[in-house]
């Protein structure tokens, strides 16, 4: 009667993910997301993965995380900074030295990315929601484009301010030369 009852609770507790299990078919992780793919020459890939309740919000959160993989690829600052403190407290036998060590460290990635697109993308159904895994690809060419436009701003916009800096030099040599009485021979 015991093990009859075991049994039967077992099985009650393993009926819901059964039936789960048979409502949503299973769909493999992509062996992109496990293992990254290889750099290939001209594109800059990024992964993403993101879970959640609403599938446009798990898809949206796969696509930023896959994005910011490609802008760590272009430029990322770090920041870090290492304390170590030691102190010696004196014992009645001898001294005890107290270390403590302290790391921080920031990384921060700002960059405009214009042209990525998904490559793939795979939607696994999670319970009421979904997993999303995303690969995503930018090509070299629209990094390299971004970034002589960016220097093509920056030399016009030093173009024009060193432009009215020369303007300013000329007006204030002008009014010295006006200010300044003429010699008469």
């Amino acid at each position: 009667m015991r093990l009859t009852l075991i049994l039967l609770g077992a099985a009650l507790a393993v009926a819901p993910v059964a039936l789960r299990a048979q409502e949503e078919p299973s769909v493999p992780t992509p062996a992109w997301a496990l293992q990254p793919p290889a750099p290939e020459p001209g594109v800059l890939l990024g992964v993403g993965v993101a879970t959640s309740t609403s599938l446009q919000t798990a898809i949206s959160r796969a696509q930023v995380g896959a994005r910011l993989q490609i802008a760590q690829q272009i430029k990322v600052r770090v920041e870090s900074m290492q304390e170590r403190i030691r102190q010696e407290v004196p014992g009645p036998e001898c001294n005890d030295l107290v270390e403590e060590f302290t790391e921080v460290t920031k990384s921060f990635v700002d960059e405009t990315l214009v042209g990525t697109k998904v490559r793939q993308q795979v939607v696994q159904p999670r319970g009421s929601g979904a997993r999303v895994y995303v690969l995503m690809e930018l090509p070299q060419g629209v990094v390299a484009k971004a970034v002589v436009d960016k220097v093509a701003a920056k030399t016009e916009l030093f173009a024009a301010v060193r432009k009215t800096q020369l303007f300013a030099e000329l007006e204030s040599e002008i009014q010295k030369m006006a200010e300044t009485p003429e010699k008469k021979p």
